[in-house]
Order: structure tokens, then C-alpha cells, then sequence
């Protein structure tokens, strides 16, 4: 895949090496499902990391920790179940990298319930039936190829972003220092 930016290129290189662990299986957790989401399928230039959620089989995963006892009875191993997310993140990225962010749940539906955000838009680009993941993840973003649009809004001098220019909202009974921001220990003080 062709990306304009290092850093889309770079972080391509993370999904692939990511979702090559899962294609080869031997995880500490079934998983059914891998979502893409974020910045990288918003076309951002520069994506702040790579957003995945992996959907697991809670019923697969239950009966990868059974095991049975001397006398016949089954038992879980639920130390490692307990452990086996934070586990199958230490398996799918090197040295805690911060530029890949897995998300862990049983249903997509669920994640996004907890959610302060929408998830817009999002990206199944893995089941085990089909793991032909960069095919889906090209044609998607051939398909919704957004326009190539400016980085800064016009109007604003010198490069600096619509943000840099907010007015501070004072309530009544607040004070400001000497530089314009609120002294210190100042409650009700916020930018708009």
C-alpha cells in the first residue's frame, strides 16, 4: 500500500506485524473478530496510533483454560483467564508501544456502549474465515478516499490552529494573574 506520510507508512508497518500474530493463532484468547477504527481510517495525515479491537470468543477462551483434575472434574485455570488480556497485549505489541492501541471485548455492541465517542468509522478487516485482512483494508480505502483538504482553516496567521485562539470563559468571583491565566487555586475557569 502506497501512504503520502512516514508516519501512515509507519504505523502500516505496526498493523502488519500485529495482525500477522493473529493470523498465526497461538494466542492466550479466541478471537472471531479484529476492528480497525480511528484516525488511520479517517485519512488523518498524521494518525496518532493505530485503533484495533479484537472481539474474543468468551465460550473458545473458557475452554482453552479448562483443564481436568485427577478425578475426573473439570476445573478452570481462572489465574490465567483472569490474566489472559493483558497477556494477548503483551503477545501483540513490543515493549508496551504506545502507537498501537488494542481494545479487548466479547461484542462490538458492547464496547461501543461505553463509549463517550463514536466509533465512526469502523472496519472489520478480520474473522478467522476470512484473513485476507490487507485486500479488505486497500479496498476500503480506495473506496472512501476523502478529499484532500487543508490542515489548517483559513484565516488563521503563521500556521496556528483554530485552537490557539480560544476565548477563556470567566464565571463571576474569579481572578486572573498578571499573564491572563487564572491564579492559581481559581475554580471556574475554563476554555470554550
Amino acid at each position: 500500500m502506497l501512504f503520502q506520510s512516514k508516519r501512515r507508512r509507519w504505523l502500516y508497518k505496526k498493523l502488519v506485524r500485529v495482525m500477522d500474530k493473529v493470523d498465526q493463532g497461538h494466542l492466550p484468547m479466541a478471537i472471531k473478530e479484529v476492528y480497525l477504527f480511528g484516525g488511520f481510517l479517517r485519512n488523518k495525515e498524521r494518525p496518532k496510533d493505530i485503533d484495533l479491537l479484537l472481539i474474543y470468543d468468551s465460550d473458545q477462551t473458557l475452554k482453552m483454560y479448562e483443564a481436568v483434575g485427577k478425578k475426573g472434574d473439570v476445573h478452570w485455570r481462572l489465574w490465567e483467564l483472569r490474566r489472559s488480556p493483558s497477556h494477548l497485549r503483551h503477545v501483540l505489541k513490543q515493549n508496551a508501544e504506545r502507537s498501537v492501541d488494542i481494545n479487548i471485548c466479547p461484542s462490538l455492541e458492547e464496547y461501543q456502549r461505553e463509549l463517550l465517542f463514536s466509533m465512526d468509522p469502523v472496519l472489520m478487516i478480520w474473522t478467522p474465515n476470512r484473513k485476507d485482512w490487507r485486500s479488505t483494508l486497500a479496498t476500503y480505502l480506495q473506496e472512501n478516499q476523502l478529499e484532500s483538504r487543508p490542515l489548517l482553516a483559513r484565516g488563521f496567521p503563521l500556521g496556528r490552529s483554530a485552537s490557539q485562539y480560544r476565548s477563556p470563559r470567566r464565571y463571576p468571583g474569579t481572578s486572573q494573574a498578571s499573564s491572563g491565566r487564572p491564579a492559581r487555586g481559581t475554580i471556574g475557569f475554563e476554555w470554550t
